[in-house]
């Protein structure tokens, strides 16, 4: 019996195709000849997981990742059908649950089934309960990022009281203060010195000791002066002011965040102009034309200005 040459056409194509079928699906980690059971979970967040990952029990694989469907709900809230195939020689109790984990740094994203013992048995196309675990970069990045917006509070209120100090402490109290700190100086040095020629009078028994110490009750007189300065300075300092000016920057520094929030959301005119790429586009398109108009005056004239010296209007 012969076969037409288009018949034979026809069964080669035929075998190509169902060949390149199992094909695709042996690349996938699929088998035609096996029978597994289809079970799927709900996520709202799969993290990377991709079609074909592993799917293990007790670290050994018994299926794969066959589909990830994203739905969204009534709500617009979007959430994903994974899909996955199981050995139907496993069988695991319907209160399992399905895990995204990450088995390594280097590695991607895989599920498994973390078995719960009791209850009636999973069946084919059965939903179980999703479950998620942080990778380790993920669990470290979750520990200090609380850690980071409590750094940065800190250091903003650190500035912000650093801000009120440099304003209360104004150009004369600072020059008043170098002033006490040089006075107190000079007090320092004349109380060695003097400290110095009392032993050295002492030493001797010179007659001019009484006169020394004479000097030196004037100098101590001198410095208590100078203390009693510095401590009117301090008690001048007003507490409540303090506060009332911390309070005020707090106050400025929320208004100017929702001015800047405000020109962000595109409001105001400030804002329409940042965000409205049409008026933008506008205004740079007649300010080209205005350059154009001045150039072409500057180059012709004539073609704006029309005079004559006798009266007449000139002809083109």
């Amino acid at each position: 019996m012969k076969f037409s040459k288009e018949l034979k056409a026809g069964l080669i194509a035929l075998l190509a195709i169902v060949g390149f079928v199992i094909l695709f699906q042996f690349m996938k980690g699929r088998s035609l000849f096996t029978t597994d059971n289809i079970f799927y979970a709900k996520y709202d967040n799969v993290e990377g997981l991709a079609q074909s990952s592993p799917v293990s029990i007790n670290g050994l694989k018994v299926g794969q990742v066959d589909k990830i469907i994203p739905q969204t709900g009534k709500d617009g809230k979007l959430h994903f059908i994974v899909k996955i195939t199981v050995d139907d020689n496993f069988e695991f109790s319907k209160n399992s649950n399905l895990e995204i984990f990450e088995p390594s740094l280097m590695g991607g994203k895989e599920m498994r089934v973390n078995l719960f013992y009791g209850g009636p048995i999973a069946k084919d196309g059965d939903t179980l309960k999703g479950a998620f675990k942080l990778g380790m970069m993920n669990s470290l990045s979750s520990q200090v990022g609380p850690v980071k917006d409590q750094l940065q509070t800190v250091l903003h209120r650190v500035d912000s009281l650093m801000a009120n100090a440099n304003q209360v402490m104004n150009a004369q109290n600072r020059e008043e203060i170098k002033v006490l700190l040089h006075n107190l100086n000079k007090t320092v040095g004349a109380l060695e010195t003097t400290a110095g020629s009392v032993n050295k009078l002492v030493g001797n028994n010179d007659p001019k000791l009484q006169k020394v110490l004479d000097e030196a009750s004037l100098t101590m007189k001198s410095g208590k002066t100078t203390l009693d300065k510095y401590g009117n300075l301090a008690e001048s300092i007003d507490t409540k002011q303090l506060n009332q000016t911390i309070a005020n920057l707090d106050a400025t520094v929320g208004k100017l965040n929702g001015v800047i929030s405000g020109i962000d959301k595109g409001e105001g005119s400030l804002g329409k102009l940042m965000k409205d790429e049409q008026l933008y586009n506008n205004l740079n398109s007649a300010s080209t034309n205005l350059n154009s108009l001045i150039e072409d005056m500057k180059a012709n004239p004539k073609r704006y200005i029309n005079f004559s010296v006798f009266g007449k209007n000139s002809k083109d």
